[in-house]
């Protein structure tokens, strides 16, 4: 079977040409007209862009980054500005931020909208956000009836999203800075304490300088032994001629027994008392007391003194590494502080987004002629399809 073609010019009727043609002019008029009439009475809207790029810490080139020198640039090595790009497209279009743009700017009334859901949809129908991966920025649109709204509009939304990315963006820096002001805090009790321990130490046992006050007693103790020995020679040479009840020999042994008590005190606290307290010392001819310590107990007294030194400069090197860790620590929070950087603040825009006059106009155009003709022609290609059907059944 052979299908001929569904209509033949030639076989219509002179009226028939002149009714097609008039309705094709007609449908293209038509939508001419209503192209038209959109174009003057659609209203203008205007849009305006924030373009926002992620901040970048000033620190020295990290892993990602020395790798992907040496490697070559051709290598698609992501150093983490893409995510963060991402993550502030996601913060900018997050809910928190929509509505707090909602609420601002009173966008339920605006919109004329009963719930803040609708009012979501509406705002978003108007605002559109692109990531730009190979320039690592975000650009976000709005579109308004006023300019001036519009414009206001993008600035918060940089504004508050800006807040919102850096409270949800804790940095590593800020959670350093909250354990060192702790950690500070308690390095600083410890290093107290461990100076009032030392300080207790030496106002109980007198102690203004070890090394000086044990040189003390130990020339002290060689001074009375150095006289202890004189007097015994002396006595020994008075035994050898005179009695043994004659006065000078009396009165050299009573000295000797005092020297050699003062030698005793010097050299080792007495029975009774363990303490280094209540001495008495000789030197230079001069008692001296409550001042030098017992010979015997001055390796003790040195090891719990230096005990107590190492415990102390080891809270002091402590605390003054935290500190300076932590003003370092502070550097880096107030470096970081700015989530993102505003690239391009979103400008007052002056000629219209939409509607593109010339645009609609031609589709108007194009659109009637189309209707048009399938208005003239559709009847026919109609009748001669179902002929054809009819005939092959």
């Amino acid at each position: 079977m052979k299908l001929k073609g569904f209509i033949d010019p030639a076989r219509l009727p002179a009226p028939l040409h002149t009714v097609g043609a008039k309705r094709f002019v007609a449908c293209g008029g038509a939508g001419l007209f209503f192209a038209l009439v959109y174009v003057l009475v659609a209203p203008n809207w205007y849009s305006s862009t924030l373009t926002v790029v992620p901040a970048t810490p000033s620190r020295g080139p990290g892993l990602g980054a020395q790798l992907a020198g040496s490697l070559g640039a051709e290598l698609p090595i992501d150093l983490g500005n893409n995510a963060d790009v991402e993550r502030i497209a996601a913060v900018l279009e997050s809910t928190s931020v929509t509505d707090a743009v909602i609420e601002k700017f009173n966008l339920r009334d605006r919109y004329r909208d009963r719930f803040i859901e609708h009012a979501r949809k509406d705002l978003w129908s108007h605002c559109s956000t692109r990531i730009d991966r190979r320039a690592k920025l975000v650009a976000l649109t709005c579109e308004d009836k006023d300019p001036k709204f519009v414009k206001s509009m993008l600035e918060f939304f940089g504004e508050y999203g800006n807040q919102v990315f850096r409270r949800v963006s804790t940095t590593s820096a800020s959670e350093e800075v909250r354990f060192l002001d702790h950690r500070v805090a308690d390095m600083r009790n410890e290093a107290d304490v461990s100076a009032r321990r030392l300080r207790d130490f030496e106002e109980r046992y007198k102690i203004v300088d070890l090394e000086s006050q044990s040189k003390a007693v130990v020339s002290a103790m060689a001074s009375l032994r150095s006289q202890e020995i004189s007097k015994e020679l002396q006595l020994s040479y008075l035994n050898s001629f005179s009695a043994r009840d004659e006065s000078t020999a009396v009165q050299l042994r009573q000295q000797l027994s005092v020297m050699n008590a003062k030698f005793k005190a010097l050299e080792q606290p007495s029975a009774g008392d363990s303490s280094v307290n209540a001495r008495t010392a000789i030197v230079n001819g001069k008692d001296t007391t409550d001042l030098f310590p017992p010979a015997l107990t001055v390796p003790n007294l040195r090891f719990e003194l230096e005990q107590l030194l190492r415990d102390r400069k080891i809270r002091e090197s402590g605390l003054l590494l935290l500190m300076q860790r932590l003003e370092m620590a502070k550097v880096n929070e107030a470096r970081d502080t700015s989530a993102f950087q505003i690239l391009d603040a979103p400008p007052l825009p002056t000629y219209r987004s939409r509607p593109k006059r010339t645009t609609v106009v031609v589709i108007g155009l194009a659109a009637g002629l189309l209707l048009g003709a399938i208005w003239v022609f559709g009847p026919g290609h109609l009748r001669s399809l179902l002929h054809a059907l009819s005939r092959a059944y």
